[in-house]
């Protein structure tokens, strides 16, 4: 293979520590491989030679690697997880720690088991609330674990550097309650394999020291994703003897809610491993020069990052990209899907998202076009829970929900009549529920007929609005589109959304997810009745396609790693790209951290990359663009390689962006010239994301009249109506809604 100047320096480092800082698709694991066969030929014992891989698949495929470029004996080649293990074992065979089942804790059994602790440990009035609303308890519980286990300080310092509320303060005891079952149970799950024998050592530094010094060089792939105690580890393994070598890119640090931090690569590795030397893997052999290009601009506008140009190799394919604008984000992504699969597989085709909750529309789309697709890790749209309610209520118009079995109508009543919560007691709502269930008359008739007693004639009210929209679904003239907005606005499902999730990210996601199906289901016009049959067949459709084959959608986190020849990224505003998640159970992500993931989604792709952002209409209430694509100058910048290929000597950019364009132009010796680009300026219009928070001020909703506005975030505003609730409003569905008085 051909190597480059800066991989075969890296080869050639034979002695002492080093970091190599690589860009997306720079050929690291190659390099890699090269330098240790170049080790080995020159003597190196391969029994004294560690390689740490990410994750399992990384593992394999860099073991496969080794196996083409060398024979002989190969280096021990290890997952942090995997390495954890091995000393755990050796730690249980000294007696040092207990032994363990072999069969590990999986992630159900750990949510099971988290959740009864939960309920057991909370005051009786949020056990019952937990009781209620399991995935909103459980998200946050699940994530603080992972962030005590991800480092070793007590689990108390890490609740008080989360940012939960006050109210969450019993995970503390939860934790260590499910250590002690754990211990009692001798299990243990990946998260163990490091966080037990680490702990040992950090509390008994004489055993650590019989492992360390056994090895002359231990190389970590993906440095950027360590997290403190796989970093305590790899202090320990080197002590004073190894010759430590790591390789990553602090612009693709995504994974922070684990424990990952970019200083470890920018700052922590010279301060641990004095004297390191620096190295560099800046020509990418993924993508063609437009999204080089464009992510150089992109990613140049964060601070903590080392000065790094990515460059495209001169064989790279011609990468072309394309920024479109419209509204209706998944209209436009499946005419580019439909367009691309002329030409590739469709496994090949890859949308990447910010939150699930944007795939709602494609999906339904993509359905009603009979084009297959996969997601891993999330469920397909219509068996999300917060469309269950809708798909009842379609059921019912359409004269089949009878048919279903008495235990399945009893839970869906239950549904129906917990979610959005009612201020009504859970067994209360059983007994509904179950008698709504076995009667044959009609929902609301049967209800009236119900002994209820401990029930107010308020809290007997709002269970008969919520079945009044049972009697609308039988309304032989109502349409889909009507019944489910008239069920927006009767149970103010917005509202219980938002009191349903301690996260604005579970919130938006959610909503998302309910606006992508409203508007879905407007476009097809069809009665209640009818919606039930179409529904059905979009159902049948996703049930004939084969698993794991299709169009992939993906999360832009796990698509970390990997790459496609098409890569499309849709609704690319200012909501989603920076998102910020303002809720009180979630720290919210830096502008930085957004930035690197979407400097992540653009690297993935390989031949075409499609940017699919509003329109760039500035009427009131419209969607506004990302600043990310603004930032990167696109139409402009695009310029470059399309005056070198027709030859042109000159080409105009706007001041901010020509720096960066003169570095990548001289660096690859293309002969052209920048000039700057004048405009006109153009006046700023104030928008609702630049006010000053509109604080004291009185509002009148449409539905919920008088009330005066307590405080505001970029995505929502919290109002004290007349009534004396306190209602959080998405201000996209608000806005048009409210009169400012």
């Amino acid at each position: 293979m051909q190597l480059t100047d800066q991989q075969l320096n890296i080869i050639a480092h034979a002695q002492g520590h080093a970091k190599v800082t690589a860009v997306a698709g720079a050929g690291k694991t190659s390099t890699l491989a090269m330098f240790i066969r170049e080790r080995l030929q020159q003597g190196q014992n391969p029994k004294r030679l560690l390689v740490i891989m990410y994750n399992k698949s990384a593992q394999v495929d860099f073991s496969h690697k080794l196996h083409k470029v060398m024979t002989g004996p190969l280096p021990q080649v290890r997952t942090f997880h995997s390495l954890g293990l091995k000393i755990y074992q050796g730690l249980v065979q000294q007696g040092w720690l207990d032994g363990f089942q072999e069969q590990l804790i999986t992630q159900t059994e750990q949510e099971y088991i988290l959740w009864r602790l939960l309920q057991q440990h909370a005051n009786k009035t949020l056990a019952q609330e937990i009781l209620n609303d399991k995935k909103k308890w459980l998200d946050p519980m699940m994530s603080y674990m992972e962030q005590v286990k991800s480092c070793l300080d007590p689990a108390k310092a890490v609740f008080n550097q989360t940012g939960l509320p006050k109210q969450c303060r019993f995970f503390v005891e939860v934790f260590e309650a499910y250590e002690k079952w754990r211990k009692q149970q001798r299990r243990i799950d990946y998260a163990d394999m490091l966080y037990d024998p680490c702990k040992l050592f950090s509390e008994r530094p004489d055993l650590a020291a019989h492992y360390a010094n056994h090895m002359d060089w231990i190389l970590v792939d993906e440095y950027q994703d360590i997290n403190p105690i796989q970093q305590f580890l790899l202090e320990t393994l080197a002590g004073q003897r190894a010759n430590v070598m790591v390789i990553g890119d602090p612009d693709q640090t995504i994974y922070e809610f684990r424990g990952s931090d970019s200083q470890f690569m920018l700052r922590y590795f010279d301060e641990t491993f004095p004297d390191a030397q620096h190295y560099t893997l800046s020509c990418s052999f993924r993508y063609g020069h437009d999204v080089a290009l464009l992510s150089n601009q992109l990613i140049h506008q964060n601070k903590g990052r080392e000065p790094v140009m990515a460059l495209a190799h001169e064989s790279n394919p011609d990468t072309q990209v394309y920024l479109q604008h419209d509204d209706d984000y998944a209209k436009r992504t499946v005419q580019i899907i439909k367009q691309a699969l002329q030409h590739h597989k469709a496994e090949d085709i890859a949308v990447l998202l910010r939150l699930w909750g944007i795939s709602a529309p494609l999906e339904l789309a993509l359905l009603q076009e009979n084009i297959p697709y996969q997601m891993s890790h999330h469920s397909w749209v219509l068996e999300r829970y917060e469309l269950q309610p809708f798909m009842m209520l379609f059921e019912i118009a359409a004269n089949v929900f009878e048919q279903r079995s008495a235990r399945q109508r009893n839970q869906s009543w239950l549904m129906f009549l917990t979610f959005p919560a009612l201020k009504i007691k859970r067994a209360e709502l059983e007994n509904i529920a179950k008698g709504l269930a076995a009667s044959s008359q009609n929902a609301l008739r049967a209800f009236k007929d119900m002994d209820l007693p401990d029930l107010s004639s308020w809290q007997k009210q709002q269970v008969e609005n919520r079945l009044q929209l049972v009697e609308l679904a039988l309304h032989p003239r109502i349409t889909a589109h009507q019944l489910i907005n008239r069920y927006l606005r009767e149970t103010d499902f917005y509202k219980g959304l938002s009191d349903s999730a301690f996260s604005s990210q579970q919130v938006d996601d959610r909503v998302a997810t309910v606006q992508g199906f409203a508007r879905f289901m407007a476009k097809s016009n069809l009665s209640a009745a009818s919606a039930y049959e179409f529904l059905q067949n979009l159902t049948h459709i996703k049930q004939q396609q084969v698993q794991d084959s299709g169009i992939v959608i993906s999360s832009i986190h796990r698509a970390k790693g990997l790459e496609w020849p098409v890569v499309i990224l849709p609704a690319l505003s200012n909501h989603y790209y920076p998102y910020v998640n303002d809720g009180e159970m979630k720290q919210s992500s830096s502008i930085e951290s957004e930035r690197r993931l979407f400097y992540v989604a653009m690297t993935r792709t390989m031949q075409r990359l499609y940017l699919v952002a509003p329109s760039k209409a500035e009427s009131e209430g419209a969607k506004t663009i990302s600043p990310f694509i603004e930032s990167m100058h696109v139409p402009d910048v695009l310029k470059l390689t399309q005056a070198l290929k027709h030859k042109q000597a000159e080409v105009a950019l706007p001041k901010t962006a020509k720096t960066l364009a003169q570095n990548y132009i001289e660096t690859m010796h293309w002969p052209l010239t920048l000039q700057e680009k004048t405009s006109k300026p153009r006046p700023v219009k104030a928008s609702v994301n630049v006010e000053q928070p509109r604080v004291e001020v009185w509002v009148k909703h449409e539905r919920f009249g008088d009330g005066v506005v307590k405080s505001e975030t970029s995505q929502h505003w919290r109002i004290l109506f007349g009534d004396g609730q306190l209602r959080v409003l998405d201000k996209r569905i608000a806005e048009p809604m409210l009169q400012w008085l």
